[in-house]
């Protein structure tokens, strides 16, 4: 009985130490965003992920976020430096207006940065690295 208490504990303070951040906000998202539930993003989820993210900014529903719409967002009350860094981050051309083509752009570049083993999909490692704003 002892051996198996012990080894229960030693089993979960390893996942503990292999995944620090398995309980925090980006990893909720991940498994939620795990459409398929093989435990990895692959680049049609992660596109997926944005583009419901970018449709919640899209208030009046045209494919472009302005500035206004922006500010006037959930993520925007909750996490505004978020929310302001995604933005100055889509708008390649800094006409402050996101377009969807932008966020298309973005969102494929960013995958590609993020699966460091070029294997055409993310592990839940490279998504919380590569997410810090996530894992607070």
């Amino acid at each position: 009985m002892i051996n198996k208490v012990f080894l229960s504990l030693l089993i979960i303070t390893a996942n503990i130490l292999a995944n620090p951040q398995n309980d925090k906000f980006g990893s909720k998202i991940f498994v939620k965003c795990d459409e398929n539930k093989d435990g990895f993003l692959n680049q049609e989820e992660y596109l997926t992920m944005s583009s419901k993210r970018f449709n919640r900014m899209d208030l009046d529903k045209d494919r472009d976020v302005e500035i206004i719409e922006i500010q006037n967002t959930r993520l925007f009350k909750v996490m505004p430096h978020i929310a302001s860094s995604w933005f100055i981050k889509n708008d390649l051309d800094r006409n402050k207006i996101v377009t969807s083509q932008e966020m298309e752009i973005i969102s494929n570049n960013k995958f590609q940065f993020m699966d460091k083993n070029n294997d055409k999909k993310l592990s839940s490692y490279e998504w919380q690295t590569n997410n810090p704003s996530f894992n607070k």
